[in-house]
């Protein structure tokens, strides 16, 4: 399961959280609890931006602020692959959206105002910028290098179609951090000119570890960003939210695979899965932030009991999880089917309780 999945469930509680109370809740709080950057001047590595139809870029902030009113609701919606009864189908949508799909998008967010509008968006995972250093930056960087003038000739070189008459100086002070990340790519391979090494060329310590140290990656450089592409009109029939057929759903697939776990001698499995069942039907405690959050935003107890085994069935992750592990013959193909049936009764069960808070 990817990771997206959970965050997105998230974001929506929050997202509700927020619009309808600002001011008992402040901003920095919803990106702590979720480790991810909400607005444009968040301090957070992991981002959320929402483009709109034209391609611009927002911030969850600014996106959530410009449609906000007491009656809006965010809400999951399933991706058209499972939307056959409302009429989605996945050809009809444009190609950056079913390239996100096929990139591994998820579900995505409805959002109805007190009209009768309804927009779809569907998430896109975005690869963080490796470097966080600016064209001025870079530009003192080479110059306090002791090879300064020849990294002056090759980048004139290198660059020499782009400066349009410009410095290098100017050149460099002009590109944006997107920019700079080409410009990096470029500027390395350079190196190998000015500043060569090994076959008997003389290395400089000190200008090896301040190279090093300027070229270290970004800390959020192997964070969990995304975007969200508007996929069109939605619409109330595609969301889920038949919260008894999906607390039946979760049950019987807990059930099925915490007696796989338990032939197969998986202690700890089968004790994790018998807690995750009686999530089901326990009294809602406001002891974690996310049923903290659903309490708050007025969900009835049965949806908030299916959220909280929901999320205590997300075991979908990398080493040490069920996922990781491995059996043979018969028994692969049974963990195989009780798996992908527990992770789709999950995800199904996080719509369900999620789009409660619409109701």
């Amino acid at each position: 399961m990817r990771p997206l999945d959970v965050c997105t469930s998230i974001l929506v509680t929050t997202g509700n959280r927020a619009l309808r109370e600002p001011s008992r809740l402040s901003w920095e709080d919803i990106e702590e609890f979720m480790s991810i950057g909400l607005r444009t001047e968040s301090r957070s590595y992991s981002r959320v931006t929402m483009l709109d139809e034209r391609g611009g870029r927002l911030s969850f902030q600014e996106w959530l602020t410009a449609r906000a009113s007491l009656q809006a609701r965010l809400w999951f919606a399933p991706g058209p692959w499972e939307a056959e009864a409302a009429g989605a189908s996945e050809e009809e949508l444009p190609a950056h959206i079913r390239e996100a799909f096929q990139g591994g998008g998820g579900l995505g967010l409805l959002l109805f105002t007190d009209g009768q509008r309804a927009e779809r968006f569907m998430p896109r995972e975005v690869e963080p910028r490796l470097y966080e250093v600016t064209g001025a930056q870079l530009y003192s960087f080479y110059r306090s290098r002791k090879q300064a003038e020849a990294w002056d000739k090759a980048l004139r070189r290198e660059f020499e179609s782009e400066l349009n008459g410009r410095s290098i100086r100017a050149f460099l002070e002009s590109r944006t951090l997107d920019d700079m990340q080409q410009v990096i790519q470029r500027f390395m391979p350079l190196s190998a000119e000015v500043e060569p090494v090994g076959n008997g060329h003389e290395v400089d310590p000190d200008e090896t570890v301040k190279w090093n140290t300027f070229f270290t990656p970004a800390p959020g450089s192997n964070s969990l960003s995304f975007e969200y592409l508007p996929a069109g009109p939605g619409a109330a029939a595609s969301a889920e939210r038949d919260l008894s057929a999906c607390r039946a759903s979760l049950a019987s697939a807990l059930e099925a695979v915490r007696s796989f776990a338990e032939q197969h001698d998986l202690k700890y499995w089968s004790k994790h899965f018998r807690r995750c069942l009686l999530r089901l039907s326990l009294e809602p405690q406001p002891l974690e932030d996310l049923l903290e959050l659903l309490l708050i935003n007025g969900l009835p107890q049965p949806a908030i009991q299916l959220v909280n085994a929901a999320k205590a069935s997300d075991v979908f992750g990398g080493m040490g999880s069920w996922n990781d592990l491995g059996f043979s013959g018969a028994d692969s193909k049974a963990y195989e089917e009780v798996s992908n049936r527990l992770l789709q009764a999950m995800k199904a069960a996080f719509r369900a309780g999620i789009n409660s808070s619409a109701g």
